[in-house]
Formats: C-alpha cells, sequence, structure tokens
C-alpha cells in the first residue's frame, strides 16, 4: 500500500462543500482495486482529529504531484502518462490526454498550472528531465486536448550560459515562474506564455536573483518558489546534515517576500494570519495559505523526506515542533510572566474599567493575604532565603507582603544564584534578533535572560561549549572565547574557517589548547596554545580514510585527540607524537538514519547513538582494547548533549542520574526532556510517567542553541 500526502489550500471563491476557511491535509490511501474500502480522507490543521472520509474509485492508482487554484494534480506514478485535475470542493475532474513521448520515458520532475482552468488561456505544465516542457492548453471550447512538447535547453544556454533545469514551477497573479542556476547563483526565471490564436509560445525570460542570507552555519540549502494569488514568496531551509549527521536536520528557516513593484526581497519577521506548507517527502511541493484560523499562523510546516513527520516552525518562538502524521504540529499560546511588575499591571488595566473596580481588586487582594501566609514575617524571610531566580520573582508576585519579605536583588552580584546554578548545565538560546541569551534550567525549567554584549550581536555561530565558556565566531568576525555569565570576551589570532574547535581548558588556565579540524586544504589540524603563542600551528596528518569528510566532538582522553569522522568512526591523534589512528565505530541496533556523541565521562570514553527521531538510544563505552561495549546503565553519572556540546558529569540529585538530557522542550509543558536508561522512555521533570518513546510531541530551537555549565569566574 503507498500513502501520499499534501497539503492543499482551497480557494474561497469556490463553491465549499466543505470548509474553506483553512487548509485540508489530504490522505491518500491507495489499494488494490477489488479492495472495496479504499478512500480519501481530509484532515484540517486546526483539528486533526477531525476528517471527512469518501470513496472515490476514479482515483485507484493516482498519486498526489501537487495543488493549485484549490485544484489537486494527479498522476498515474511512475509512469506519469496519464494525468488529471481535480477539485475536492465541487468534485469536478479534468482529464488530460494521454502523456506519450517520442523522445523518451517521461521522468517528470515538476509541474504547474498556470491560472485556474476555467480562465482563458489556462496551461497545465511539465518539466522533464531531458530539458524539456510539456504543456497541455486547458481550452474547453476545443473538443479534444493536446500535449505539446518544447525544449528550453537553447533559451536556458542563452540567459545562463551553459544547461541548468527548471524547477520549483509556481504561478503567481496567471504568470508562470521557476528556480534555476544563472552563472552559479540561484535566480528566478519567468516562464512567459503567450497565447497566439489556437497556438502557445513560451518563452523563458530571466527575472531576477533569489536574496542571499546567511544561514546559521549550514552547510546546504533547500529552496522553494512559492506562488499565491499576487504575491511571491521564497522559503529557504538551511539543513546541517555533512559528517556528523547521517540524515539532514533542518538547521534554519527563512522567507522572503518580493515587493513587485520595486522587486525587491524583503525578509518576513512575521506572518501571523498565514502559514506555508512544504512537501519534502515527494515532489518538493509548496502552498501557501494567506488566512488561516487564529493562532494557526506564522508557522512553516513540512513533510519530512520519510513521509511520516511533520515540522512546524514557530516564527515566534524559533522551534520547530515534531508531530507524526496525519497530526499537523499544532502552535501554542505561551504566557509569559512579568514579574515584579504584576502588581502594578493589575493596578492599572483594572482601573480602565473605574475606580471602584480597581478599589475592589485591591481589597479583595489584601483580604486574601492573611489566608494564604499565615506566617510570621521574620519566618517569611527565612523562607525567602531558599528561593532563588524564577521561583523568588514568583513570590515577589504575590501580594504585598511576599514583596516586602524578598527585597530587590542583583543576582548577577550575589552568591545566591551561583550556588543555585551548579546543580546542573543549562541550556543556552542566542536570540540574534532580539539581541537577548536566554537560559532554560532543566530541573525545573525556569528561564533566565541577559543581554547579548554589543559586539557580539549578530550572525554567531557556536562552535564549542566547555566548562562555561563558548568558543564562537561572528560571521567574519575571529575566533572568540565568550563567557556569558561574566561577559568575559577573548578574542584568539586569525584561524581558517573550520570544520570543528575543541578546547582543552578554560582560556583563564595556562594548559588551554584549542584545536580546529578540517577535511580541506593541505593543512588538516590547527593547534593553538592560548596565552603561551601568538599564532597557530597547522599539522599535516595522513588519514588513511577514504572518503573523509567530518570530524566532530573533539575530546581530549588520556593525552590522546579523539574525534568523530563520517558519523561512525572514532580517529585519534596522539598529541606527544602527531599521527592519526582510527578505529571503527559501535554495531548498533538502530536502523534508522542516526546522530552519534562522543564525550569524556570521568575515566571512560562515551558514545551516544541516538535514531533520527529518538526511538532508538544507545550507550557504548570504550574498553582498553579500544572495543566499543554496550552499556546499560551510567550509574550516578548524567549526559547533556546537542549538536555543539556533548558533556557527563556527576549527578548532583538521585533523580538527575542515569539520565541523557536533550535540547528539546515538551509541546505541551514546555519542559526539558530526558531519556532515562532504567525505564528506557523519555520523560520531563513536570510528570513521573513517560510520555513517549520518541521525539514526537517535543520541539527544538533553530537559533545557536549549547548546553553550557555556568561559570562566574
Amino acid at each position: 500500500m503507498e500513502t501520499k500526502h499534501v497539503c492543499a489550500s482551497i480557494c474561497d471563491r469556490l463553491p465549499t462543500p466543505l470548509s474553506a476557511n483553512h487548509p485540508w491535509l489530504v490522505d491518500w490511501n491507495i489499494e488494490a482495486e477489488e479492495d472495496d474500502s479504499r478512500d480519501h480522507i481530509d484532515y484540517t490543521v486546526r483539528d486533526p482529529l477531525s476528517h471527512q472520509r469518501c470513496q472515490i474509485p476514479s482515483h485507484l492508482g493516482k498519486r498526489i504531484r501537487g495543488c493549485s487554484y484549490g485544484w489537486v494534480i494527479l498522476s498515474n506514478h511512475p509512469h506519469n502518462d496519464m494525468w488529471s485535475l481535480w477539485n475536492p470542493m465541487t468534485s469536478k475532474i479534468i482529464r488530460l490526454p494521454w502523456l506519450i513521448s517520442r523522445k523518451g520515458p517521461n521522468i517528470i520532475q515538476q509541474c504547474c498550472l498556470s491560472s485556474p482552468p476555467d480562465e482563458p488561456g489556462s496551461v497545465f505544465m511539465v518539466t522533464a528531465e531531458r530539458y524539456a516542457i510539456v504543456f497541455c492548453r486547458l481550452d474547453r471550447k476545443r473538443k479534444k486536448l493536446k500535449w505539446v512538447e518544447m525544449s528550453y535547453a537553447k533559451q536556458m544556454r542563452s540567459i545562463a550560459g551553459c544547461d541548468s533545469f527548471l524547477y520549483s514551477l509556481t504561478s503567481c497573479n496567471s504568470k508562470v515562474y521557476a528556480l534555476t542556476t544563472v552563472r552559479s547563483n540561484l535566480s528566478v526565471v519567468h516562464i512567459d506564455i503567450m497565447v497566439k490564436g489556437r497556438e502557445i509560445v513560451i518563452s523563458l525570460l530571466p527575472y531576477m536573483e533569489v536574496p542571499y542570507h546567511y544561514m546559521n552555519g549550514c552547510l546546504s540549502s533547500t529552496p522553494f518558489l512559492i506562488g499565491c494569488c499576487t504575491e511571491l514568496f521564497y522559503v529557504k531551509l538551511g539543513l546541517n546534515g555533512v559528517g556528523h549527521i547521517t540524515k539532514e536536520t533542518v538547521g534554519a528557516v527563512l522567507v522572503f517576500k518580493l515587493d513587485m513593484t520595486n522587486k525587491r526581497w524583503e525578509e518576513m519577521k512575521d506572518f501571523k494570519d498565514a502559514a506555508f506548507f512544504l512537501d519534502l517527502a515527494h515532489d518538493y511541493s509548496a502552498f501557501y495559505s494567506a488566512a488561516v484560523p487564529s493562532g494557526l499562523g506564522g508557522y512553516v510546516h513540512f513533510l519530512d523526506r520519510s513521509g511520516k513527520v511533520i515540522h512546524s516552525y514557530d516564527f515566534e518562538s524559533k522551534t520547530i515542533a515534531l508531530s507524526s502524521m496525519p497530526a499537523c504540529g499544532a502552535p501554542l499560546l505561551e504566557c509569559r510572566l512579568h514579574g515584579e511588575d504584576t502588581e502594578n499591571e493589575m493596578r492599572v488595566s483594572s482601573a480602565r474599567d473605574g475606580n471602584s473596580n480597581s478599589t475592589r481588586i485591591e481589597a479583595r487582594e489584601e483580604n486574601m493575604e492573611p489566608c494564604l501566609l499565615n506566617f510570621p514575617f521574620d519566618v517569611l524571610k527565612v523562607i525567602m532565603e531558599f528561593c532563588v531566580g524564577v521561583e523568588y520573582l514568583n513570590f515577589r508576585a504575590t501580594c504585598k507582603k511576599c514583596q516586602s519579605a524578598a527585597p530587590v536583588i542583583q543576582w548577577s552580584k550575589g552568591g545566591r544564584l551561583h550556588t543555585y546554578s551548579l546543580v546542573s548545565p543549562w541550556l543556552m538560546v542566542l536570540d540574534k534578533e532580539l539581541g537577548v541569551i536566554s537560559f532554560i534550567d532543566p530541573m525545573f525549567g525556569d528561564k533566565y535572560f541577559i543581554k547579548t554584549p554589543r559586539e557580539l550581536i549578530g550572525d554567531l555561530r557556536i562552535y564549542c561549549s566547555m566548562y562555561g565558556w563558548l568558543l564562537i565566531r561572528r560571521h567574519e568576525g575571529p575566533l572568540t572565547f565568550f563567557n556569558p555569565f561574566t561577559s568575559d570576551i577573548r578574542e584568539l589570532p586569525f584561524a581558517p574557517y573550520l570544520d570543528s574547535y575543541c578546547f582543552s581548558a578554560p582560556p583563564t588556565s595556562s594548559d588551554c589548547m584549542v584545536v580546529g579540524f578540517t577535511t580541506r586544504g593541505k593543512w588538516p589540524v590547527y593547534i593553538h596554545f592560548v596565552g603561551r603563542e601568538p599564532s597557530w600551528r597547522r599539522f599535516h596528518l595522513n588519514f588513511g580514510v577514504d572518503g573523509l569528510r567530518s570530524f566532530h566532538f573533539a575530546t581530549l582522553y588520556r593525552r590522546n585527540l579523539y574525534a568523530l569522522y563520517n558519523n561512525g568512526g572514532l580517529g585519534f591523534i596522539d598529541t606527544d607524537n602527531p599521527d592519526f589512528t582510527w578505529c571503527e565505530g559501535p554495531r548498533s541496533s538502530c536502523t534508522s538514519p542516526k546522530q552519534n556523541f562522543l564525550m569524556k565521562c570521568d575515566e571512560q570514553l562515551l558514545l551516544v547513538v541516538v535514531s533520527e527521531f529518538g526511538e532508538c538510544v544507545e550507550v557504548f563505552k570504550m574498553n582498553d582494547s579500544t572495543e566499543w561495549e554496550k552499556t546499560e546503565s551510567l550509574g550516578r553519572y548524567t549526559i547533556y548533549i546537542c549538536g555543539k556540546a556533548c558533556l557527563c558529569i556527576e549527578a548532583k540529585t538521585p533523580e538527575m542520574a542515569n539520565k541523557i538530557y536533550f535540547p528539546r522542550l515538551h509541546s505541551e509543558n514546555r519542559k526539558i526532556v530526558f531519556y532515562s536508561l532504567e525505564t528506557r522512555r523519555y520523560h520531563t521533570s513536570d510528570v513521573e510517567e513517560s510520555f513517549g518513546g520518541d521525539f514526537m510531541g517535543t520541539k527544538h530551537h533553530l537559533d545557536p542553541h549549547v548546553w553550557i555549565e555556568p561559570s562566574w569566574l
């Protein structure tokens, strides 16, 4: 059985026996013809559990190839010689003639409907692998529709200077556009369609280049061109995955809108009432809905390559939530605590309705105090001495008596928060737009904020996090050490852009050594002794590994420098006599694409293997024979892993031991997610029972984020 999904945006002007106020997710179930249970199901983004089911025998064996102007495009995959257009609102079907080519098999790449079929000059077209466009004019006055094939290779060579394919076809304002590569730059091409009597003439015209933007260190990207009514959008998904991740994962999402008047791209920072839908699993189709129900806008939903998981990027929180098909990720509303200003805000908002109402609220608050806090004032002050951070602010906001017992404290200058923060590393997130750094406490979920130093505001890339320090680089800036707790910034001598870095000690130590790796060029290893030498040393090593692509998670262990290469093997360099040795990675039972994380834990070298969506988690340790052994328990230790840091520390509290913390939040309670090696399930600190066996129902940040051990020195 083959299942195909597509997000179809329904036009408001069409008759609507179904709801036209929001997009529908069409789930097509294709089975054998003798099975009478075949049907298609329409799920809504508003309520994935709500659906409408109907049987359409005429669509047996068809595959959804896209949706445009409220019409679903169908073909008989993999032959692609029978095409039809179906309007799910009116149940109307337009069957196109057989697509038979004399030049070879029909390897169809993209398809597009230039305008609604009932408009004069409407054309349905597909692009073939051999630099060809095959189109059919949807002229209802003609008794018989026919396909026409034309080669665009000559026109493309005159535009791009070489052969280049057209892809990401879309229509906007009854005009067709596509993406192509022109002189090494990604550009938009206008596919001009002119009607001359009964003939159609198609010409390719250069339009404009797409915008360039820094993608948070992503090494590749997937572009989409999306048209809707009179608007044209460019969506770019930045991809990680070359090296330590065997499957590409989205690391950045950018959306641009074209100003048709000035021919200028404008980056969209917010689109409250709109949503995008991208399909990475099938034909890279893309859809845009300008008006979705309140609270559901501001998202970019994309179906991943597996066709089983929907990723929903929230532009407001800059997080990606995961959900299984057919349930689309639903946006969450966020409530913010205003801390010390809560009482004043209550007075102002209440006073708008009249003085009597304001007085009544204040009186009720004063009457509630004896019921809530029947404690002597001195006892209350003693209790507050054990409160820190958000807990302290929440207590101050309770009532006047609590506010008097808990005076304002400069946390950065006091020692109470310093002691409290040593319980666990914190998840640190850099918001480059607001210039704010946030810290999330994995134990209680409390969040703390500090301002980003002015010299670090902008596009930052985090390379490593150890000892409470970050090794970062600002775009087109120097490599820099940064302690966010003390705001200490220390620039390093010039170094080329390398793939990965690690360091052996805090930069305040005389033993601090920074090591960088690259798989490009003659010098693959760079070493700098901070405080001893003014420049970097370069080393040429004979790796002896075929197809070496990258090094990640470099770790100093027993005077050797270890690192993962190509997301599997382990390589190590003898620092006394520089030479490279390598060994194979462990045999994991994870069958799906996976990530490997290398770290030092006490006197052992550990490797954590995590499958694509967290359904499989395994821990291995290296023995004295440099062989991997699977371990079922971490004992009193806790692991914190993310793409830029792997920390293993002794748990300060028993409830944190034998767990692996991920840089993920539960989609409902927004608590940090951890994996228990005892229960083999995922949990948060809010619930005793597990919430699942994978990452479904969780979300992660796209902004630069990393685990960091608080250090106030």
